[in-house]
C-alpha cells in the first residue's frame, strides 16, 4: 500500500497556519552528526497533534457535528481534544485505567470528556468502537490515512531542516508515526534509512515485522506505545513498504534515556518518546557517524513516573536487557 507524497504535502499546508515546525537540535553527547527532532515541544507536547488535527480538519461538517470519539493512553487523547476545541466539535476520549493522571488532565484542559475505562488500551479501544457504532465519528490514533499524513509532515520537516540526513530513528506503537515519516522521506530520497524502535514491553510492530511473538507488558515506562495493532491496519503495509528495520529497547534503557534527556539535553521526555534516544544511547543502532535524526515523540509524563525513571536505577526487568 502506498501513501502519496501529495497527501502529506497537503497536510503540511493544512497544518502550517496552526502549528509551527518543531526544532531540530544537535545532540553531540549521543554521537557525531546526531540530532533530536523535538516533537515534545509541539502543541500538546506530542507529535500526535499533527495527525489528529489533520484528520479533524479534513472531516465534513456533519461528521464533526456527530461528535468525535477516540481511544488513547494519553497523547492522541490530548491531540484530539485540542483539535476538537479548535474546530468547535465535542470530543469523548476513552482512556485505560493505567493512563497517567497528567494525560487525563490534558484532555480535560481542552474541554473534552475523558472517560477512564478498562484495564489496558485494547479494552478502552473496544469500548470506544462500541460507542462509535451508536453514533459518533471515530478518529483512530494511527489507522487513518489522514492521521498518518499529518505525522508524515515530520519527515518533510526533517529533510528540509537537515538536508544531508542519512538515517531517521522513530518511536513505534501502532505505526502511524513511522508509516507517515517513512512514506514521506522515502518518496523524497529512497536512500534515507528509516529505523523504528519499539519498547520491548510494547512489541506489536516488531512482532509483525520480524514474525516474533513477544508478549505485551502493560506496566511500562512506555505507556504511550502500549497496545496491539488493530487487524487490517493500513500502517502495517505502509511500514513494510518503507521501513528498513525495527529494533527493541528495554525498560532500563528507556529510563536511562529519560535521565539523559533531562540531565544532558535539558528536556522532559516520556518513556515512549525516548525510545529512539535509548537506541542511540545504548548503540542498539550503530554509532557509525552517519547523519541521524532521532524523533523525540512526546514529553507528557507524570512526576511520579519521571521520579521512577530518574531516581530508580533498577527500573526495568533484567530480562529486558
Amino acid at each position: 500500500m502506498n501513501l502519496p507524497l501529495g497527501d502529506i504535502v497537503r497536510a503540511q499546508h493544512r497544518l502550517r497556519p496552526l502549528l509551527q515546525p518543531t526544532a531540530l537540535e544537535a545532540a553531540p553527547d549521543l554521537g557525531s552528526n546526531v540530532w533530536l527532532k523535538l516533537e515534545n515541544c509541539n502543541q500538546t507536547h506530542s507529535f500526535k497533534v499533527r495527525g489528529a488535527l489533520n484528520a479533524i480538519l479534513s472531516l465534513p461538517e456533519d461528521a464533526r457535528e456527530r461528535g468525535i470519539i477516540a481511544a488513547s493512553s494519553g497523547n492522541h487523547a490530548a491531540a484530539v481534544a485540542y483539535a476538537a476545541q479548535l474546530t468547535g466539535a465535542s470530543a469523548s476520549i476513552l482512556m485505560p485505567k493505567t493512563t497517567p493522571q497528567k494525560k487525563v488532565k490534558n484532555v480535560q484542559r481542552y474541554g473534552a470528556e475523558a472517560v477512564v475505562f478498562g484495564d489496558n488500551y485494547d479494552e478502552a479501544e473496544a469500548e470506544a468502537l462500541r460507542r462509535v457504532a451508536e453514533g459518533g465519528t471515530w478518529v483512530s490514533p494511527y489507522n487513518d490515512a489522514r492521521v498518518i499524513s499529518g505525522a508524515g509532515t515530520i519527515g518533510l520537516e526533517i529533510v528540509e531542516q537537515l538536508p544531508g540526513v542519512e538515517r531517521i530513528v522513530v518511536p513505534v506503537s501502532g505505526g502511524g508515526l513511522i508509516a507517515g515519516i517513512a512514506a514521506a522521506v522515502k518518496q523524497l530520497n529512497p536512500a534515507i534509512e528509516v529505523v523504528g524502535v519499539n519498547a520491548k514491553s510494547a512489541p506489536a510492530m516488531y512482532n509483525v515485522f520480524h514474525g516474533a511473538a513477544l508478549p505485551q507488558v502493560w506496566d511500562t515506562l512506555a505507556d504511550a506505545l502500549s497496545g496491539d495493532i488493530e487487524a487490517g491496519s493500513i500502517t502495517v503495509p505502509i511500514s513494510r513498504r518503507y521501513m528498513d528495520d525495527i529494533v527493541l529497547v528495554s525498560e532500563r534503557q528507556m529510563a536511562a534515556a529519560m535521565r539523559h534527556m533531562l540531565e544532558v539535553a535539558g528536556w522532559v521526555v516520556e518513556g515512549g518518546g525516548a525510545v529512539a534516544v535509548a537506541a542511540a544511547l545504548h548503540e542498539v543502532i550503530p554509532a557509525d557517524g552517519r547523519t541521524t535524526a532521532l524523533v523525540v515523540s512526546g514529553g507528557n509524563v507524570d512526576l511520579a513516573v519521571l521520579r521512577r525513571a530518574v531516581f530508580d536505577q533498577e527500573t526495568g526487568d533484567a530480562t529486558n536487557d
